[in-house]
């Protein structure tokens, strides 16, 4: 006979809703160069693997045997970051801090926690992280069917800070489109923007066509 207290698979079912989505982790930037007034620009979305915090150690031998010592951590920061049409002042900002060996400013939102600002409700605050950066390079993803976009890993020079940004300190842009690139899209949110590509061959034959419907006879 099965003990009652039996744990089975039905009991590990996880509602998704009380879960931190990853796509509401949006990432923004800042660069030596912008002005103190500058919004937080769009940077993008985290990668597969996104942020890491990872603590080195070295091994001391002793008489006794090894022992291990902690070391410094390194963190990073791994983003798809993502460029919009007519304004290239994040790619060439970027890839300028590759060039100059200059580090930027990378901010990291968890839009899950995400709530109105009690100092004036009709406003939202974020919780954030950030750190100061050396981008590894500026490689270009030229996918097809996909958005243009560099897969960057940004390297943090000493240790992140967490704090909390307001809705009037970040640029529209980062919140309106950072967290729509991964939504899921209805057939209303699609189509109507573009002429179709007629086919070559009913073009031919509708242009060839006589007043019968017959095509037109050729000399």
């Amino acid at each position: 006979m099965a003990d009652s207290t039996t744990f089975t698979t039905t009991d590990a079912n996880i509602n998704a809703n009380e879960m931190n989505n990853a796509d509401l982790i949006v990432y923004g930037c800042m660069f030596p160069w912008d002005k103190k007034a500058d919004l937080i620009h769009l940077l993008g979305l985290q990668a597969a693997t996104s942020t890491t915090d990872t603590l080195s150690s070295s091994n001391v031998n002793l008489k006794q045997g090894t022992v291990h010592a902690a070391g410094a951590t390194a963190e990073t920061f791994v983003v798809d970051s993502y460029f919009t049409k007519g304004d290239s002042y994040v790619a060439r900002s970027i890839k300028r801090c590759v060039q100059e060996k200059v580090r930027m400013g990378v901010f990291r939102f968890d839009f899950n926690r995400k709530t109105a600002d009690p100092t004036d409700p009709t406003k939202f605050v974020v919780p954030g992280t950030f750190g100061m950066a050396y981008p590894n390079g500026f490689p270009q993803t030229e996918a097809v069917n996909n958005l243009l976009h560099s897969n960057i890993t940004y390297n943090i020079d000493g240790n992140t800070q967490e704090g909390v940004t307001k809705q009037d300190e970040l640029d529209p842009r980062l919140y309106q489109i950072g967290l729509k690139l991964y939504d899921y899209a209805h057939n209303t949110d699609m189509g109507g923007t573009m002429d179709p590509t007629p086919d070559p061959l009913d073009e031919y034959l509708n242009n060839n066509k006589s007043a019968s419907g017959l095509p037109k006879a050729t000399k």
